[in-house]
């Protein structure tokens, strides 16, 4: 077969089918060597199996022979001299009890008998010769002992025999013991032995049944080696029969892969390349690399040179590609994993007059040795999916803000706009007049954005929110460093990012929507909206004064019209209340209860606009730092709702609204730690609670743990009342205990002085 093998033509050798065949002729040889290997283990391991279980049995003998020869003899001439030990203190007894002084004689030869089969023990016995010795002593101190006493009791000595008798016994006891225990452990070790053999025999007998097996199975194992191995040359010969047709078969094969993958590279809409060791660009590459870059010439060229040199990345972004393809080109495959962070994933070109996007993927490609022999790049046109994908964000954001305003009532929609329009225009104002950092001016700013941003909170306006937040974030900090720049130009690019955003919603929900122009609610000041229940009334009242002309009538129907277009306060609670349920969920706390107890109090829209804004503020502070959470709530005895109250009540020209929630109180404790980080207060100060509770309104001062976009900026109660100030109201907190020196949680109330001027037709001022 090798000779049939090797006549194959040189030309058809280099082919993939031949090289197949010839390692499949070469693994011949190599099959047998393991075939012999796996032979010459088998012998050894039976040979030594087969030693072992020899050396085990002639072990096993001996145990047996040790058994026959040694114990049983042993044994049995133990058992003798116990018999022997209780003849002769039978024998010294009967010489106390007859008087038979022959009878010493017979004890002496029983002891004798009795020595002598203890130093034949010691022969059979060796390991056992201290005891045996220990045991003639005894027998030797027994004998004298009782051939003492016999004497004394034959001579009727006048001696105390009391002491000798008690001594001879524990003598005989002794020897009696010892003569018992040294049977015992001898007879204990003879079963040890017995039992160790017994075992040794149940090893042999299964390592004989397991080397029978091991000698079946490696004779299974060899007949199918010998078999596989038949049928593995008759493969081979099979193959060398057909060798020269499958050869030619797999040579077409692979030139039309060849053509197949030449095709795919010429037409497929991607730039295929590779980048070899000097960052150069392989001759072979996609013809659509030539399309994207408009170079007709870029094999052999400088990767960057060729593809990033009219690109956007800049020159530390292409050393960074260079440095990083140096690094893994010829290196270990994990050199890839390490610098591939290094290599630019998207860049924009600009080579026939249109501008691109263009989008890179690197792949290593290994030789054989697991090195990075090339870099595989595949560039795409990504301009139009670009294009599309920021299309199709863009209309995500509108179905996003459409979502919102189809919640939203058109009335409440056109006052927000209509009041975040002004607040902007008004820190427009502030910027323009400002010549640096006043914080008069900033803490202006700083209440008007925060407004806004909690007004957008409240319908759920995220673009306006995220803007206003940032353009917050500015602001604050200016007012925590006074020494922080004054960027105007950064200042009013904010607030025209907050002025796009309202505009936006604005222009969506004009255009889009189709709302442009539609009938606001009673919080505008375009115009007077008259309910039909008011216009009823109206027409009834008139036909009653017409009926009967009387004066209470007439009076009646005068409050009527002047009551026409004043918004009541139930009214601004409701819409202020909107943002309650929304902001609950996001703080994870039941939406309260709203209790209104009102002497149908009305307000001209101008006030009714700033009152509302103004409650906004109140709401969310309630909610976020009066009312505890639900479990502490149900802890306190009370119900994990909470409520918050509003009471008017008519004072002269005056309306006063008290505002109050069912929570665990204003925080004294930490108004006044706060106070005195700021050197408002002294540490060791003890002020009154009405001047700790003031701070609530100071700018920059809040209890909130942390910052969030709820709270914790100390800008709500500044903002109210500044903007209560700017309409002739007042606002100021009045404690339930104001006398108490606790400075803990103080439940209190706020109390809005709202002056005439807001309750008629005209503008509060």
């Amino acid at each position: 077969m090798m000779q049939e093998t090797m006549a194959i033509p040189a030309d058809i050798g280099n082919a993939p089918s031949t090289k197949s065949a010839a390692a499949a002729t070469r693994e011949k040889p190599g099959s047998m060597v393991k075939i012999l290997v796996l032979v010459g283990i088998a012998i050894v391991i039976f040979m030594a199996v087969s030693a072992f279980s020899v050396r085990k049995a002639i072990q096993g003998s001996s145990q047996l022979t040790a058994i026959e020869q040694l114990y049983f003899p042993v044994l049995q001439r133990l058992d003798a001299n116990i018999v022997r030990v209780d003849k002769m203190q039978e024998a010294y007894i009967q010489v106390v009890v007859t008087g038979d002084p022959d009878m010493i004689d017979k004890a002496g030869d029983i002891a004798a008998n009795t020595n002598q089969t203890f130093a034949e023990i010691a022969k059979l016995y060796t390991a056992s010769r201290p005891v045996v010795t220990r045991l003639q002593a005894d027998l030797h101190r027994y004998q004298d002992l009782a051939t003492q006493v016999s004497h004394a009791f034959l001579a009727h000595s006048s001696a105390d025999m009391q002491p000798m008798t008690a001594e001879m016994n524990a003598s005989f006891r002794a020897l009696r013991q010892d003569l018992t225990d040294f049977r015992q452990a001898s007879y204990e070790e003879f079963t040890q032995t017995l039992a160790k053999t017994k075992h040794d025999a149940n090893v042999n007998l299964g390592l004989g049944l397991a080397l029978g097996v091991m000698n079946i199975a490696f004779m299974a194992v060899l007949v199918f080696f010998i078999r596989n191995n038949m049928k593995m040359m008759a493969i081979i010969a099979v193959q060398n029969a057909t060798l020269e047709n499958r050869v030619a078969e797999r040579t077409a094969q692979l030139s039309q892969k060849t053509s197949d993958i030449n095709a795919m590279l010429q037409n497929m809409k991607l730039g295929v390349s590779t980048v070899v060791p000097g960052n150069r660009i392989h001759p072979e590459y996609s013809n659509y690399l030539r399309t994207i870059f408009a170079s007709d010439d870029l094999a052999g060229k400088d990767l960057s040179e060729a593809l990033f040199s009219a690109s956007s990345l800049g020159v530390d972004a292409k050393d960074q590609v260079t440095v990083a393809l140096g690094a893994i080109l010829g290196e270990d495959a994990m050199m890839f994993d390490f610098n591939s962070h290094l290599l630019a994933r998207e860049m924009t070109i600009n080579p026939d007059g249109r501008q691109k996007i263009v989008q890179m993927d690197w792949s290593p490609i290994l030789g054989e040795s697991g090195t990075v022999d090339k870099v595989l790049l595949i560039t795409q046109d990504v301009t139009q999916l670009r294009e599309l994908e920021a299309s199709s964000a863009s209309q995500r954001d509108e179905l996003e803000i459409i979502s919102k305003l189809i919640r939203t009532p058109v009335g409440k929609f056109n006052a927000f706009i209509e009041s975040s329009l002004g607040y902007i225009a008004e820190n427009r104002r502030l910027l323009t007049g400002a010549s640096g950092n006043d914080p008069a001016t900033i803490a202006a700013l700083f209440r008007n954005m925060h407004t806004i941003k909690g007004n957008a909170r409240t319908f759920e306006f995220t673009h306006i929110t995220n803007t206003a937040h940032s353009a917050e974030q500015t602001y604050d900090m200016l007012r925590k460093d006074p020494s922080a720049a004054w960027d105007v130009h950064l200042l009013h690019s904010e607030l025209d990012a907050v002025d796009a955003a309202v505009l936006r919603y604005g222009k969506v929900n004009d255009d889009t929507l189709g709302r442009k122009g539609r009938a606001a609610d009673l919080l505008t000041n375009r115009g007077s909206f008259i309910s039909a229940e008011q216009l009823a009334s109206l027409r009834t009242m008139a036909l009653s004064i017409e009926r009967n002309a009387a004066p209470e009538k007439l009076a009646e129907f005068n409050r009527a019209i002047g009551r026409l277009g004043l918004v009541p306060l139930s009214r601004i609670v409701s819409g202020a209340a909107d943002a309650v349920e929304s902001l609950a969920t996001e703080i994870g706390k039941p939406a309260p209860s709203i209790e209104v107890t009102d002497e149908d109090s009305c307000f001209n829209p101008q006030f009714a606009e700033t009152l509302k804004s103004c409650l906004m503020h109140l709401l969310r502070n309630s909610l976020d730092h009066g009312i505890e959470a639900p479990a502490d709530r149900v802890r306190a005895g009370k119900a994990e709702r909470g409520t918050i109250r509003f009471t008017s009540q008519r004072n002269g020209d005056q309306l006063q609204l008290r505002i109050g929630d069912d929570g665990r109180g204003l925080a004294l404790h930490r108004l006044f730690d706060k106070a005195v980080a700021e050197g408002v207060f002294a540490a060791t100060q003890k002020p009154a609670r009405g001047a700790v509770a003031e701070l609530i309104f100071r700018s920059g001062l809040s209890t909130a743990a942390q910052v969030t976009q709820v709270s914790g900026r100390g800008v709500g109660m500044d903002a109210v009342r500044t903007f209560l100030a700017e309409r002739g109201a007042t606002i100021q907190i009045e404690l339930e205990r104001p006398a108490d020196a606790d400075l803990g949680f103080a439940l209190f109330e706020f109390l809005l002085v709202i002056p005439s001027a807001a309750l008629e037709h005209g503008i509060a001022q």
